[in-house]
């Protein structure tokens, strides 16, 4: 019998699912890297402090099940993802906040905060915004609410692209490190 055929054979078909599963992961956090790179871009702009670490861009993180990106305060991260996903986003409350908008502000809960915090990010603008400037904000931010400056929509529109060509360069790299018979 003259049978014709291919015999797949490599370092590949030795490798444990352990050493499969690890470039996958490496390939997660990039993801997580590129897109956490392009959050920041729509979420710098509004946070109130001037400053990555004082704003909600500091409290975003990408998060596998197995590892995460730094944030400046844990209570931020998110749960973490099923096993080949990465997350991305806050669980700090502003986040929800600044996505959605919000309606007027009548819970009298967290109010001196609110208001210190309001006070403290009229004073860091460029110029100073007066304390009567603040207080008018604040009456605003009660009676009408905040407008939504939605980060996570936007970069969820983009993932395909953001991931693409991360995952065609893992795949080119990893199969090209592959020794094939």
């Amino acid at each position: 019998m003259n049978t014709k055929h291919v015999t797949f054979a490599g370092d590949f078909l030795k490798k444990t699912e352990v050493d499969i599963l690890r470039p996958i992961e490496a390939v997660l956090e990039r993801v997580g890297d590129a897109a956490l790179r392009k959050m920041k871009t729509y979420t710098e702009p509004h946070d109130y402090r001037g400053d990555i670490e004082g704003g909600l861009s500091g409290s975003l993180a990408w998060r596998t099940a197995h590892n995460h990106s730094e944030v400046t305060d844990e209570k931020d991260l998110i749960e973490a993802p099923p096993v080949h996903a990465v997350d991305i986003g806050s669980a700090n409350g502003h986040a929800f906040v600044r996505e959605y908008g919000s309606g007027p502000h009548l819970n009298k809960e967290g109010s001196p905060e609110f208001i210190a915090e309001i006070i403290e990010w009229a004073a860091s603008r460029n110029p100073p915004i007066s304390e009567e400037g603040a207080w008018a904000i604040i009456k605003t931010i009660r009676n009408e609410g905040t407008d939504e400056a939605p980060f996570v929509r936007p970069v969820g529109y983009q993932m395909r692209s953001i991931a693409l060509p991360i995952c065609r360069e893992a795949i080119s790299t990893y199969w090209a490190s592959q020794r094939q018979v």
